[in-house]
């Protein structure tokens, strides 16, 4: 059987882990960062809650063209993500 192009007599290259320094450890997040992030979650969710609980304020606002009927369910949604986002950045 033919032997493979990489294997070269007498020379060993080094692996990759042998080589390079092992990787530090990254800064803390600052004590903020975990109070945006859950304080979004919370405030995504009574968004859409108060969408749908207020139904008078929901009729009003659904006759905007711009906002629609769904403008607590996106404006929520874009908070939760937001806020998601906010809580990966945590260490």
């Amino acid at each position: 059987m033919p032997k493979s192009k990489h294997r070269r007599k007498g020379k060993n290259r080094p692996r990759l882990s042998q080589t390079t320094p092992p990787p530090k450890n990254p800064p803390p997040s600052p004590p903020w960062v975990p109070v945006v992030g859950t304080s979004l979650l919370v405030l995504g969710l009574v968004v859409i809650l108060v969408g749908y609980l207020a139904a008078p304020v929901q009729r009003f606002l659904s006759s905007w063209p711009i906002l629609g009927a769904n403008w607590s369910l996106g404006l929520g949604f874009m908070l939760l993500i937001v806020g998601f986002a906010f809580l990966t950045k945590w260490r």
